[in-house]
């Protein structure tokens, strides 16, 4: 796989996960469950595309990946903690879990972007 289809493939699954905090956000709160175990499958499918990214490429792309990937990780910490609250305290972590399911995506846009000239 090369770099440009490794970056598309990325950013799909960013927009993938973005989508399914989506879906979670409108369900009921006993309905979220299933959604947010769903996101950090996710979560963790484009960690692992993210981690060979980050080792097959330059310096630059290189920081891009690793900062989409504090993003993947604080959303997979937070996913991790909801599955294990109650409803309202899923609804809360779920909330947070899209602001950075938001970063993740426009993090993994922001790699396959030219470095802008200081």
């Amino acid at each position: 796989m090369n770099t440009n289809e490794r970056l598309e493939k990325a950013l799909t699954q960013a927009r993938e996960l973005q989508k399914s905090m989506n879906e979670a956000l409108a369900k009921g709160a006993e309905q979220m469950q299933p959604m947010l175990r769903e996101s950090l499958k996710n979560a963790q499918e484009l960690q692992s595309t993210l981690t060979k990214h980050a080792a097959e490429t330059s310096a630059i792309a290189t920081d891009h990946a690793q900062r989409t990937l504090v993003h993947v990780n604080e959303f997979m910490k937070i996913g991790a903690e909801a599955v294990r609250q109650s409803a309202e305290q899923s609804r809360a972590a779920a909330e947070k879990m899209m602001e950075h399911s938001r970063k993740i995506v426009e993090s993994a846009q922001a790699m396959g972007k030219p470095p802008r000239d200081g």
